[in-house]
């Protein structure tokens, strides 16, 4: 069925759910921004001038490339095309937007339509960022004020799904204290409202003061004070959060729905559960230790406490990730933990993220994982984690275009997520655009110079387009001196360039690096040691394991020279993976794999 082009305000054209406004160069869908580079942006904007005709690629060329740039012309096209169907939820085999004619050029498929603008089409879904609420106490209580703060995401999240987008937790966190004036801090985080305030403890009493600004105006639109006895702290930031999201709708959006509120849980539980948040929200791996003991200690406080069971299957999961511990071991318990929190209250949504993660890598079970996602989504669709974690499952099935889709999902709800965002750079590149994967790399690195899964993304990206030096530069980061999966991409990386001595050192300091040692990783290392034998040998050891990467096995360029070993085939029917092809390399030395 063809998509039909709507008219809308000046400026503003509608296809279908998606809005492109010329005047900002952005695409928007249901009010949330679609990341789209400048020249996909460009070819959209020039097929939309003909639709239902065929726009040559010699008329592209002319048109959006300057002259001396016809050398790179072939890929650069083909490149911004893929990057355009990706943001649309295009399929260049089944298309609903742009059809590929073979050697000639693109179409754009459309209706015309007449119809008022007005009528039939949603209003644009706001954008909202909670920030950090101010902690006004004498004492330390920012777990409190932060855990509020979390709360209010998570209520308005789930009251006002659909009528309004409500930022991630990370970006409104980076603002913590900031100085920039509500205009600067909306044009930061692509948000038209800000909710702020302050919390006030003295004794068991609360006071908690809140403001809705108009972030464009820089005006008040809204504000309420709640004074509350902290008898059940899960009881007043569950209240208040409730009676802002409620506030919120009156004055943004159309009423919602009903209401949930959580049962009592002991204050001295809910205090050990926020502390857990506190350290759970520390970037990469740093607080994993103690957000599970925090956890385990609310439990203790009270074993019928759902939500923290649920956050501490997250946590479990997340040891697996970061090998902590043997990730077969760290994923059962994941699963113990989720399956109880959803046997206690089924709307906790970590909890089914989390089973979803172990669906996705202990059990291999790909229907089930994006069943718990959706689900998870469906609770919360402002979660970035859960658009992450589902764009990684697509991304191993080979369903680029939804990955980087549901990726770019997670970066417009979280944009100064450094995870976030090493996790887009990471899923550009097995869908292989390279490009991309490079941009995602660079921007997040830019944030943090020492964030090492960025630095490991932009190496295999450059290694994939023939930039070996670059490659090599990125993967000798000191940041990650001793990452021994680091070491092992900077194995590959030396092996395939030909210093084969340096790559043997490397893959045994790596070898001794930390207790547990990835096999999946050890085995791309082998891959460019040009030994497949010991290639097989790692990844039987991943499968065993469960190594959390191993899902990815099928769709990383790296392992192509194993494609044509009947080994490879079996691991991956196996682990119930679909036979695709890996994207090739673009001028990277490729080794040849003995027996």
């Amino acid at each position: 069925m063809n998509v039909e082009i709507q008219p809308g305000p000046p400026g503003v054209i509608r296809l279908g759910a998606f809005e492109l406004d010329v005047r900002t160069r952005e695409l928007r869908q249901g009010g949330t921004r679609v990341r789209l580079q400048d020249q996909p942006f460009d070819i959209l904007r020039v097929l939309l001038a003909r639709p239902g005709d065929v726009v040559t690629r010699e008329e592209l060329r002319r048109e959006l490339w300057p002259a001396g740039t016809y050398v790179d012309f072939e890929h650069s096209l083909n490149a911004a095309v893929k990057r355009l169907r990706a943001a649309l939820g295009d399929d260049a085999d089944c298309p609903r937007f742009i059809e590929t004619l073979p050697r000639r050029g693109y179409r754009f498929i459309a209706a015309s339509g007449h119809a008022d603008a007005a009528q039939g089409v949603a209003p644009p879904v706001p954008r909202m960022a909670v920030l950090p609420f101010s902690n006004l106490s004498e004492e330390r209580h920012e777990y409190f004020s932060d855990g509020l703060t979390e709360e209010l995401m998570s209520q308005i999240g789930s009251l006002c799904s659909g009528r309004i987008v409500v930022l991630a937790r990370w970006s409104s966190m980076m603002l913590k204290g900031t100085t920039l004036r509500a205009r600067e801090v909306g044009e930061t985080l692509r948000a038209r409202y800000l909710l702020e305030g302050s919390v006030r403890r003295e004794g068991e009493r609360a006071r908690i003061t809140a403001r809705l600004i108009d972030a464009e105006h820089e005006t008040q639109i809204w504000s309420q004070a709640y004074d509350r006895d902290l008898v059940d702290c899960l009881a007043v930031q569950t209240d208040v959060a409730s009676e802002i999201a409620r506030a919120l709708l009156s004055e943004l959006a159309p009423a919602a729905g009903r209401e949930t509120v959580p049962a009592s849980v002991p204050s001295s539980a809910y205090q050990a559960y926020l502390k857990g948040r506190y350290f759970w929200n520390k970037s990469g791996d740093d607080g994993l230790d103690q957000a599970s003991a925090f956890y385990q200690h609310a439990l203790d406080l009270d074993p019928a406490f759902a939500r923290a069971q649920g956050a501490l299957a997250r946590v479990h999961v997340s040891r697996a990730d970061y090998y902590f511990e043997m990730p077969r071991l760290a994923l059962a318990a994941a699963r113990r933990e989720a399956q109880e929190a959803l046997r206690r209250d089924p709307s906790i949504y970590e909890a089914h993220m989390a089973l979803a993660e172990v669906q996705r890598t202990l059990d291999w079970d790909w229907r089930a994982s994006e069943d718990s996602y959706r689900q998870a989504l469906v609770l919360n669709p402002s979660s970035e984690g859960a658009r992450r974690g589902y764009a990684m499952l697509l991304a191993a099935l080979g369903r680029s275009a939804e990955a980087i889709r549901e990726s770019t999902l997670a970066c417009d709800l979280d944009p100064l997520c450094l995870v976030v965002g090493g996790s887009a750079a990471f899923i550009s590149y097995l869908a292989g655009d390279y490009d991309a994967a490079i941009e995602y790399a660079r921007n997040t690195i830019d944030m943090d110079p020492e964030f090492v899964p960025a630095r490991r993304a932009l190496g295999a990206a450059y290694l994939q387009t023939g930039r070996t030096a670059d490659a090599i530069a990125e993967l000798e980061s000191p940041a990650g001196i001793d990452n021994p999966v680091l070491l092992a991409w900077l194995a590959h990386a030396k092996a395939v360039t030909g210093h084969r001595r340096e790559a043997e050192a490397l893959v045994e300091k790596a070898r001794r690096a930390a207790p547990y040692v990835s096999s999946y990783h050890l085995a791309i290392a082998y891959v460019g040691l040009e030994d497949a034998d010991r290639a097989f040998e790692a990844l039987d050891v991943a499968c065993l394991d469960r190594d959390p990467m191993l899902v990815h096995v099928g769709v990383e360029p790296r392992f192509e020279p194993l494609r044509s070993d009947s080994r490879f085939g079996e691991l991956l029917e196996r682990m119930g993976l679909p036979a695709l092809s890996a994207p090739a390399p673009s001028g990277a030395v490729s080794p040849w794999i003995q027996g």
